[in-house]
């Protein structure tokens, strides 16, 4: 039996690079992506690349029902959670825009992992949860300190969320990936 993993912001730069090494380790890739910060090109960048054609829905993680008829079509068991706002010039001149978006969208696939079952996820953090560091260079041990925009803001919440959601939830396993530019 293959495992197949659930991509959301699939179609991005990220993602769509996790989705063609999730491919070639022998996965298959459910993408999900609202096409806001990337194409569809790069679907066929992964398909050129691995000689696979993903499963993948034009979907807002934001929007509840479209999020439930994948859970509902789907078998997967892990989730790589990509889908969010990015620029953090752009949060920081419509903070409300990404803490609805990072936010809501994060909350939506966690309610509907518990709700369907689903034990593992990775959520796509971000350096920026470190804020102003005092010392560099930063290291997995280098304390959080307030966050210099709300998109940093949002990584933040989003690993709060993720922290308290695992610790609540029997059988739920969480990782959050911090990257730096």
């Amino acid at each position: 039996m293959v495992s197949r993993v659930l991509v959301t912001g699939g179609a991005g730069y990220i993602g769509s690079h996790t989705a063609v090494e999730l491919i070639e380790a022998g996965y298959e890739v459910v993408i999900v992506d609202n096409l806001s910060n990337s194409d569809r090109s790069s679907l066929e960048g992964i398909r050129k690349i691995t000689g696979t054609e993903p499963i993948f829905i034009e979907a807002d993680c934001c929007d509840r029902e479209a999020m439930r008829r994948v859970f509902e079509s789907y078998e997967f068991d892990s989730v790589i959670h990509f889908a969010a706002y990015k620029a953090v010039g752009e949060s920081v001149a419509e903070p409300v825009k990404y803490y609805r978006n990072n936010l809501d969208s994060f909350l939506t696939v966690l309610e509907l992992m518990k709700e369907f079952g689903r034990h593992n996820i990775l959520f796509s953090s971000s350096a920026t949860v470190y804020g102003d560091a005092d010392t560099l260079p930063v290291t997995e041990l280098t304390p959080r300190k307030p966050a210099t925009s709300p998109y940093g803001n949002t990584k933040q919440m989003a690993e709060d969320i993720l922290r308290d959601t695992v610790l609540a939830s029997e059988g739920l396993n969480g990782i959050a990936l911090r990257y730096f530019n």
